[in-house]
């Protein structure tokens, strides 16, 4: 696929335009779907909040008229409200997908992380268990943008999910690279036969496994012939008066895994190890993963450390910049879809070159200068 260098709101119009109208046809429908839709992304980039931030976004900004029809002026709170509960999620994530596919350009050599979130706020008002919304994320490290995502009931259901989501994305010629939830059998033959490889955080939900990787690299580095077959790299950091070296090692040699069998493709066992050195202490956190990527250690390194990019650059900056766990829009469809907008509104504030400036004060310059917000059509 051509790459495309710019997300444009006109060419998301165009995919909006695609959504089935939920809303009664023989009824009263007074105002266009697609101008719903984007009245509230140009909202939330600007910082909007409530249905009633909306509207009186809206009603400010008297030039949307030259880009959107609005036939009956700008849509009331309840208007906003009752659309996104309506709206099918399905549909909306779709429209976003074939949007940024064109900037994507495939995921050839491309890093996947797939993680989740919880909304916090999107629990109901009784806080019942299980209640709350939870949406899994496929996040593009290399283009720093949300390929896809889909909702579970909980975290636990992830494990349905995140095959789900796979099989709706074109991840040929990537790595996918999930965290030990998603360190399943049938999630690893999902990934191989999307025609990508995998990268799998192996915690004690697979206690054998965890424990057979842990001995065997500890038994390889001290025998003085396994430790010449290790692969390692590693890159010191200094901060704030103490010395982090963060180490990736790497081995082939998994023959002597019982149930290599059990697992689609398996090449390679990984040891990452963050060692922190302080004047009088020194502590190491080891983690461990299975891939089927057989690469060099640098490589190794550069994925375990970007698998971290969705949390600090998707999840933490959905709650610091746009108050996503705040948000206690939680009826129906809403929460889900806003989420969906959110990440709209994070791809245009993130792709803008025009100002180099935090997502933050983006969207304060956005609210308070109209020319900065219309350049976004453009």
């Amino acid at each position: 696929m051509k790459k495309s260098e710019e997300l444009i709101i006109t060419r998301l119009i165009v995919e909006l335009e695609k959504i089935k109208d939920p809303r009664r046809q023989w009824g009263n429908l007074r105002h266009r779907l697609v101008d719903i839709l984007v009245i509230a992304l140009l909202a939330i980039i600007c910082g909007s909040e409530k249905w009633e931030d909306i509207e009186d976004f809206g009603k400010s900004k008297h030039w949307l008229k030259d880009y959107l029809e609005l036939p009956n002026g700008i849509p009331d709170e309840d208007t906003f409200r009752r659309v996104f509960e309506q709206i099918e999620p399905e549909e909306l994530e779709k429209s976003y997908r074939e949007w940024v596919m064109p900037y994507i350009g495939g995921c050839l050599g491309k890093q996947i992380n797939v993680d989740g979130k919880t909304v916090c706020g999107a629990s109901s008002r009784d806080n019942e268990a299980g209640s709350n919304l939870h949406i899994v994320s496929a996040w593009v490290r290399e283009d720093g943008i949300t390929m896809g995502q889909m909702k579970v009931d909980g975290k636990s259901n992830e494990i349905t999910a995140i095959p789900k989501l796979l099989e709706t994305l074109d991840i040929s010629g990537s790595v996918v690279s999930i965290d030990a939830m998603g360190c399943q059998w049938a999630i690893a033959q999902k990934i191989i036969g999307k025609s990508a490889n995998y990268l799998l955080a192996v915690k004690m939900n697979q206690p054998t496994m965890f424990q057979e990787i842990e001995e065997y690299f500890r038994w390889a580095r001290e025998d003085p012939i396994e430790k010449k077959q290790l692969a390692k790299y590693e890159l010191p950091e200094k901060s704030h008066g103490r010395i982090c070296t963060r180490r990736v090692t790497v081995t082939t040699d998994i023959q002597w895994f019982e149930s290599k069998q059990d697992w689609p493709y398996l090449r390679t066992f990984v040891m990452a190890e963050g060692i922190t050195k302080m004047k009088d202490k020194t502590t190491v956190e080891k983690r461990y993963y299975i891939s089927s990527l057989q690469a060099p250690a640098e490589r190794f390194y550069t994925l375990v450390r970007g698998h971290w990019s969705i949390e600090n650059q998707l999840h933490w900056v959905l709650d610091t910049a746009f108050s996503e766990d705040d948000s206690l829009i939680r009826k129906n469809h809403a929460p889900e879809n806003l989420s969906m907008i959110r990440k709209i509104a994070l791809a245009l504030l993130k792709k803008d070159s025009s100002r180099k400036a935090s997502i933050r004060r983006k969207q304060k310059i956005a609210g308070w200068d109209d020319n900065y917000l219309k350049s976004l059509f453009t």
